[in-house]
């Protein structure tokens, strides 16, 4: 996974969206996660900036996937429209040390079918 440049090209995006004059700071962190079944995904949070905007970047099946930050009722969730099936986006709902991986299977985008389950970091 080549975050630097994802970092790089993403940072002077929202900098140009933004209409900020100074530089900002780009950061993630990788975390590579197991997941029932043996599944594996590597999943890159990124910040940006001091306004704290961030996003996660998700590696699966050799394929990436930029995720937005989503409201949750508890843990960390990202939603993005886009995913491996077309027309069917992903969500990434991580809380207390599990994370689901998740496509949408409903036109409201509040019904979801679990595509990898009790996915937890690999120490």
């Amino acid at each position: 996974m080549n975050l630097r440049k994802l970092g790089v090209a993403l940072g002077l995006f929202l900098l140009a969206l933004s209409g900020l004059a100074a530089p900002q700071t780009i950061t993630y962190r990788t975390f590579r996660y197991t997941c029932d079944g043996g599944q594996r995904i590597s999943v890159a949070y990124v910040n940006y900036g001091t306004k704290g905007l961030s996003f996660a970047v998700l590696e699966w099946n050799g394929q990436q996937y930029g995720l937005a930050p989503a409201i949750s009722a508890s843990g960390a969730r990202y939603a993005s429209l886009y995913g491996p099936t077309p027309g069917k986006g992903l969500e990434w709902w991580e809380a207390k040390g599990s994370a689901t991986l998740s496509t949408f299977t409903g036109k409201d985008f509040s019904e979801t079918r679990p595509l990898l389950t009790n996915c937890r970091v690999r120490r």
